[in-house]
């Protein structure tokens, strides 16, 4: 039945019934044999488990539901698109009314649906005079020119802070620009072609997402700085990662001229963009992909109370916010226990920062190669350390923080396939390296 995940789901569904029905026949008939031939303590011992019975399919109904609701949002079939109208924060402009007759940027890609599409539906519905849109082919010459007061308004996916705070001159963007105007919408999300299960090996493409809100789904274009390939084979238990540097510069597949790009801007264009890219130019085909709140991660680490790391160097980072000061998170150089915000610091960190700490904590040198290495530490820390979950509540608590900080084109039926390989990972493993 592991061939086809729908199978698997009827099996699973049709052995529940038959045990079911077959248990609650005997125990009727032997229920009503006691009445028939007076035997008052088989009469009751009936009545008992007719109650545990019960009991029973109310407890493994109410969890076998929690289970499928948390994988039901993990992989909803539709994808979030979100487009906001952007001014500067010093401006005048208060409504979308106010910039009608002004010069409003926007990127002249078709295939960008929060930067293109969405904006056209505004411009229709709103009566904005084509005239006054400045077409351009990169976010960052326009929101430069934005900056320079050339243009009064720009058309950006809502995600626009995430995406650009870590590009040059876009530190303060969140303080510098505000939303004045913002369309949602939601449509179908692709799903994988493949038809591997996750019981055979398979490639998946992690996606870190590194947002500053819980707004995973709310918006399908993201800042693609962490990008890594897997490669796993359930037969053998071996796995491969592959850390694909941000600023690796590749053709730009989905986009109109296809002209090479720093390849962490293929989040603008969503998950399968940053997958067709990766396939370009790498050849190798990818089954499945994930995206992965770094919010997220915080969560999941503090509910795991905390993973085991080997830190490299003595550094500091900022907070989940950005922000440093009072917010710094410094961290020695050793093995030791990681919280959720020093987690996120950890996976975030590429260069030091001596204008915001001392010596001691910039006295070292990384990159986009060692940033990878240290995030493959996350992951093999973090699965090392679901091995030692022990009560259903903190499966829960996993599971609801993983339902609101996780996307992927995995469907349900073949993530439930995958169970074997998920149980075998777990727990017939003594450590994950």
């Amino acid at each position: 039945y592991y061939n086809s995940s729908k199978s698997f789901m009827t099996y699973v569904v049709y052995s529940v019934i038959i045990i079911t029905a077959l248990l609650l026949v005997i125990f009727t008939y032997a229920g009503f044999k006691s009445i028939k031939t007076n035997k008052k303590k088989s009469y009751a011992l009936y009545f008992i488990f007719i109650i545990l019975f019960i009991a029973t399919e109310i407890f493994v109904t109410i969890n076998i539901n929690k289970i499928s609701n948390s994988l039901s949002k993990i992989t909803e079939k539709e994808a979030g698109y979100s487009s906001s109208l952007v001014v500067l924060k010093d401006s005048s402009y208060k409504s979308i009314d106010d910039v009608k007759d002004k010069k409003i940027g926007m990127i002249n890609d078709s295939n960008n649906i929060e930067g293109y599409t969405l904006p056209m539906e505004i411009v229709e519905e709103e009566k904005i005079d084509e005239e006054n849109i400045v077409s351009y082919d990169s976010f960052v010459e326009m929101l430069t020119d934005l900056y320079e007061e050339e243009i009064d308004a720009v058309f950006v996916s809502s995600s626009y802070v995430s995406m650009f705070v870590t590009e040059a001159g876009f530190e303060n963007i969140a303080d510098k620009t505000k939303v004045i105007y913002e369309k949602n919408e939601k449509a179908a999300k692709k799903q994988s072609t493949s038809d591997k299960t996750l019981n055979e090996p398979f490639t998946l493409l992690i996606m870190g997402v590194d947002s500053s809100s819980s707004s995973l789904k709310k918006s399908n274009s993201f800042n693609g700085d962490t990008l890594m390939l897997i490669t796993f084979n359930p037969n053998t238990m071996n796995a491969t990662i592959l850390s694909i540097p941000r600023d690796t510069r590749v053709p730009i597949v989905c986009t109109k001229s296809k002209a090479k790009n720093k390849i962490n801007s293929t989040g603008a264009y969503g998950a399968d963009c940053v997958k067709d890219t990766i396939t370009n130019f790498t050849g190798i085909e990818i089954d499945y992909w994930v995206k992965v709140n770094f919010q997220g991660v915080i969560s999941l680490v503090n509910a795991l109370g905390g993973i085991e790391v080997d830190i490299p160097y003595a550094f500091c980072e900022s907070n989940s916010q950005r922000k440093f000061g009072n917010n710094t998170i410094y961290l020695e150089k050793g093995l030791q226990t990681l919280n959720g915000e020093q987690t996120l610091a950890f996976a975030r960190n590429r260069h030091p920062w001596p204008q915001y700490c001392g010596k001691k904590y910039s006295n070292y040198t990384s990159n986009d190669f060692i940033r990878g290495q240290n995030q493959q530490q996350i992951i093999k820390a973090v699965v090392n350390k679901l091995k030692n979950i022990k009560s259903l509540s903190q499966i829960y608590d996993i599971l609801d923080i993983v339902g609101d900080n996780i996307d992927t084109n995995v469907d349900k039926d073949t993530m439930i396939t995958g169970f074997d390989t998920f149980k075998n990972i777990i727990f017939n493993s003594k450590n994950i390296n």
